[in-house]
């Protein structure tokens, strides 16, 4: 069973937004800019879902409910903060419908030891039935279904769309883990967008030339970008966040969310 709460406020103007998105020829010079601003009220409701042999869990959802695409969103490790919520209002307002699943149960933390005390804490089983749980119902409501997560994220946006690979459209992972056998990757559905850093110990160049050739093997269409930044430089709440790449890497997400979420042909001819 799944239970919705809705809010009392019209998303007339983003479902206007959306209609002209999903259409072939979106300029990037007619691309919404990067907010980095961390914000502390929001568009859109916690709601609670119910995940087989799980329980009660949480999203925050936004969006206009009427949208015909939705993308579900995985936090970074320090929990579903501010930061990620306000992204998936940023999408929102875009007109997609955001479903920002919230895998630690409410903890959040500022502190590193903290967070990498809930990312091993975190139960893998649960949290791929709570994604799988979200992907359905997000395909249900509005069709299409794309996933993107950040850091410890990143890595469950990949594993989710393994997981529904017959649902996710499209796959955006930034400085995620990432699986790097082809056997497993040519069960994606859609396109693979991924943003890392050359400076990042911990999702190295290494790890993202293995990938490459990994989806390339498997045949899966890509696109893989890197800046000269460190690990979490798209956050503007660490000491590593850059302004500049991270505005170029939300342009290039937005142009690839538009084109693999609009009615154009899917690609890998899946």
């Amino acid at each position: 069973m799944i239970l919705f709460s809705s809010r009392a406020r019209s998303y007339v103007c983003s479902a206007l937004v959306f209609s002209i998105l999903i259409l072939p020829g979106w300029a990037a010079a007619e691309l919404p800019a990067y907010n980095p601003k961390i914000p502390t009220s929001f568009d859109g409701l916690m709601q609670s879902y119910q995940a087989p042999g799980v329980g009660a869990f949480d999203i925050y959802v936004t969006g206009p409910a009427e949208a015909k695409a939705a993308i579900v969103m995985i936090h970074e490790w320090w929990g579903l903060n501010p930061h990620i919520k306000g992204l998936a209002d940023q999408l929102g307002r875009l007109g997609y419908r955001a479903y920002a699943v919230d895998l630690y149960d409410g903890k959040l933390t500022d502190d590193p030891d903290k967070a990498a005390m809930y990312m091993k804490m975190n139960n893998a089983t649960h949290s791929i039935v709570k994604l799988k749980t979200a992907i359905a119902a997000a395909h249900e409501k509005h069709g299409k279904v794309a996933t993107i997560g950040w850091c410890f994220g990143g890595g469950w946006s990949l594993k989710a769309s393994l997981a529904q690979p017959d649902i996710v459209e499209a796959t955006v992972i930034y400085y995620g883990a990432l699986n790097p056998d082809p056997d497993q990757l040519k069960k994606l559905r859609g396109p693979v967008l991924g943003i890392f850093a050359t400076q990042d110990r911990w999702i190295s160049p290494a790890h993202v030339t293995a990938f490459e050739k990994g989806l390339k093997a498997a045949g899966i269409t890509h696109t893989l970008k890197s800046y000269d930044a460190d690990h979490a430089f798209a956050n503007p709440s660490g000491d590593k966040f850059q302004l500049e790449k991270a505005q170029d890497a939300w342009r290039i997400t937005l142009e690839f969310l538009s084109d693999t979420l609009s009615s154009r042909q899917r690609e890998n001819g899946k």
